[in-house]
């Protein structure tokens, strides 16, 4: 009924029709030479710098949450470097111990982190962006973690951004930030050089933030060849303080429950790219990096501990005033740590996550006709390896009367960890495109992904082996894809396609996965049986055209995931580990999302406008039970097949409009709807759900001159006071406050607006 309608609602119109200049998007993490829109079949959502100042985002995650279909963000850390990108059901997160299943590339360069495949959104320079495509579906192209879509983005060179430009804002929350971007060339030399600083208070309490940011490219170019020279360089320090419950959240929406939650990221990455033609239909494309990325956290957190009379401890029983025998006692003289009987006691957990890794891509691109018609073959490979050191421990700290905590240097030895973490990925792909006909393409591709992770190292002080369950996991798996697409006519087209992908298990989920011996989330390891990786399955189909001015896309896409993982939190406290979150990790049989998609965006005179809905089923298909305390009691919940997954709304609709009103002056706003979500740890579907939400947000530029302007935005223009994440926590974990519900909420910002100005030259 889709196709009959889209037909005949465009057929009157393809006379007078102009098609738009063909798109090439890049089918590989290298790119190469790239395929026309029209022979990918999937809806590949793309924007190029215009797009990105336009909107004015913080960052591309928050360009992507305004303008792009099937993405929503979760503010679990609540702060608006560090969001968890969901897309399609699948996420991006800087949490280690998030499920990932999105990989992001920049120049070719996979930058999820070696460590737990976490993505850390400011250390991609936002200035320094040319263009990004969002591909969607278990893509086995880009390689391991690709289970619901791919981010791959490619930077500026001095050839296509000449030119130099100061821009610089001010406004809500004390953020400022400036920016400078210079490029230019010379014959077949160019440089491009950017660099900003951003900083913040937050809009809550104690969450200041500060990200430093630079990339620079030497470039050579001549007819046959390119070769590209990149340096990346970050700096920032966040505050990110968590959820609050929904108590706190009632009474103060800027106040924090515990602070601080410090993350310090240091990245360095050289990259180098390089193309050339070998003859007139063969290109040979390769890139080499080397990465080091570094994080420190400083969390102060809640604890299970307190203190009876002068003995500090886990109270297991709940004993008014005595510690049984069963009960952990880590020091009988709280008074010499500063504490008083019946005193709340808080937890300095910390870590430290050291990130090498190097590695390159290889891949060859041949263009010659196959059997009379237009062929692309690609073959190639690539190799990464790196190496992380982690350590992490627990000190014992007094609440403060804000709720942040001051360290006794009291390290509890069960707590403390010392991981070495030793990777190798080896992979070899193809993919061909075929035009059988002059309407039909079919593409056929697949992947060889082998994984060597090697862990080793102590837990628990030093009293556990990590390897003794065996520290070298392999994971190797052979993914598929095959597609088509089909040209009903020059300006409709139909596709399908099927493709598979697979992730390994991260350290921190091989390193706990014992029922024995379970684990704080992500903070401590020990040694466990084996996990096997998950696997991703994905169909999809769509049609995509044009009528007059209007370019739209319609499709359907369904994702199964075996063996997906899940992590059980612990029924029984373990007195030898006073932290909260814990438990383990776990493989479940199958999970799935499934959904629709809507897009359509076009130009009438001086008006740019967008409109795309999903409708995204993210549901487990396995039954199973898991528990978790509810009044003091453990109580145990069955998931049914069928049962949503928490933290992903079913329902979002973005629209914008961006208007020239003169040559100087254009305004234009996004604005976003997102259905509710259930809470994480109601994965039974049993209780309140968090509710729906509505943002609009503007944005307008006036042009003073060709090469000065103002620009303003404002945020939540209508002050809506919103949730963007839950989950369930203990709110008595901390002094002052006698909560009683067990809900946490990531709450949303408010109305905040800025205003600044470029100088170009």
């Amino acid at each position: 009924m889709l196709a009959s309608a889209l037909l005949s609602g465009t057929a009157f119109a393809a006379d007078d029709l102009e098609l738009d200049n063909i798109e090439v998007i890049g089918t590989t993490p290298i790119h190469g030479v790239g395929l026309p829109e029209d022979e990918i079949p999937a809806n590949v959502q793309s924007a190029n710098d215009e797009d990105i100042e336009r909107v004015q985002g913080l960052d591309i995650s928050d360009f992507m949450n305004k303008t792009l279909g099937s993405v929503s963000l979760n503010q679990a850390q609540n702060n608006p470097f560090q969001p968890d990108l969901k897309f399609r059901g699948f996420t991006a997160s800087p949490l280690v111990g998030n499920s990932q299943g999105l990989s992001v590339y920049m120049d070719g360069i996979r930058i999820n982190e070696p460590f737990g495949d976490a993505i850390n959104f400011e250390l991609i320079p936002e200035s320094a962006i040319a263009g990004m495509n969002l591909i969607p579906g278990s893509n086995p192209m880009f390689g391991l973690n690709t289970l619901g879509g791919a981010l791959s983005i490619q930077t500026k060179n001095g050839f296509t951004h000449a030119g130099h430009s100061l821009e610089a804002y001010t406004g809500s929350f004390g953020r400022d930030s400036g920016t400078i971007e210079s490029g230019g060339s010379d014959g077949n030399l160019a440089y491009y050089v950017t660099g900003s600083i951003t900083k913040e208070d937050g809009w809550r309490d104690f969450s200041p933030s500060r990200v430093e940011q630079f990339f620079s490219k030497l470039s050579y170019a001549n007819e046959d060849s390119t070769l590209d020279f990149g340096i990346t360089a970050v700096d920032s320090d966040l505050n990110g303080n968590g959820a609050s419950p929904v108590e706190l959240v009632a009474m103060d929406r800027e106040a924090v429950f515990t602070h601080p939650d410090n993350t310090q990221n240091e990245l360095r990455m050289f990259t180098l790219n390089g193309s050339h033609w070998l003859d007139d239909t063969t290109m040979l494309s390769a890139n080499t990096y080397y990465r080091r990325s570094d994080r420190t956290t400083f969390n102060g957190d809640g604890s299970e501990l307190s203190v009876i009379g002068n003995d500090l401890g886990e109270d297991e029983d709940g004993v008014d005033g005595v510690f049984d025998g069963d009960d952990e006692i880590i020091t009988n003289d709280a008074a010499a740590l500063g504490f008083s009987d019946g005193d709340d006691v808080a937890l300095n957990n910390t870590s430290e996550t050291e990130q090498d890794s190097f590695g390159f891509g290889l891949q060859t691109t041949f263009l010659d006709d196959l059997f009379g018609r237009q062929n692309q073959l690609i073959v190639g490979a690539s190799y990464d390896k790196s190496k992380v050191d982690y350590s992490s421990q627990s000190e014992i700290a007094r609440f403060t009367s804000s709720r942040g905590t001051d360290g006794t240097g009291f390290i509890i030895d069960e707590t403390v960890v010392d991981g070495d973490i030793d990777t190798e990925t080896f992979s070899l792909f193809f993919s061909n495109t075929h035009s059988l006909t002059d309407r039909l393409a079919v593409t056929l591709a697949g992947r060889y992904n082998r994984i060597d992770i090697d862990i080793s190292g102590t837990s628990e002080g030093g009293e556990t082996d990590l390897a003794e369950g065996g520290g070298d996991n392999v994971f190797s798996r052979f993914n598929p894809s095959v597609g088509a697409t089909y040209a009903f006519r020059d300006n409709l087209t139909g596709y399908a396609n099927y493709s598979e992908s697979n992730r390994a298990p991260t350290p921190s989920e091989l390193t706990c996965a014992d029922p024995d011996n379970p684990c704080a989330l992500p903070n401590s390891f020990l040694a466990d049986p084996p996990l096997d990786d998950i696997v991703a399955r994905t169909i999809e189909a769509g049609f995509r055209g044009q009528s007059g001015n209007v370019n739209w896309n319609a499709g359907v896409f369904y994702t199964e995931l075996e063996d997906d993982l899940f992590f059980f939190p612990a029924t029984e406290e373990d007195p030898s580990d006073p932290r909260l979150n814990v438990g383990i990790f776990d493989n479940i049989d199958k999970t799935s999302r499934a959904g629709i998609e809507l897009g359509a965006d076009g130009k009438v005179d001086k008006l740019n406008w967008f409109a795309n809905y999903s409708y995204v089923r993210a549901a487990f298909e396995d039954e199973f039970s898991y528990a978790r305390e509810v009044d003091d009691e453990v109580v145990t919940f069955n998931v049914d097949k069928g049962d949503r997954l928490p933290g992903i709304p079913a329902h979002n609709i973005k629209i914008g409009a961006d208007y020239a009103f003169t040559q100087k002056l254009a305004l234009g706003f996004t604005a976003s709807y997102h259905s509710s979500q259930y809470f994480r740890g109601d994965e039974a579907n049993v209780d309140k759900k968090i509710s729906h939400y509505k943002v609009v947000n503007l944005h307008g530029r006036y042009k003073v001159t060709d090469n000065f302007q103002f620009f303003a935005k404002v945020d939540n223009l209508f002050d809506s006071e919103y949730e963007t994440f839950g989950l369930y926590g203990e709110p008595d974990e901390a002094p002052g406050f006698d909560f009683e519900d067990p809900r946490f909420v990531g709450a949303g910002a408010p109305r905040a607006g800025w205003v600044g100005f470029k100088l170009t030259l």
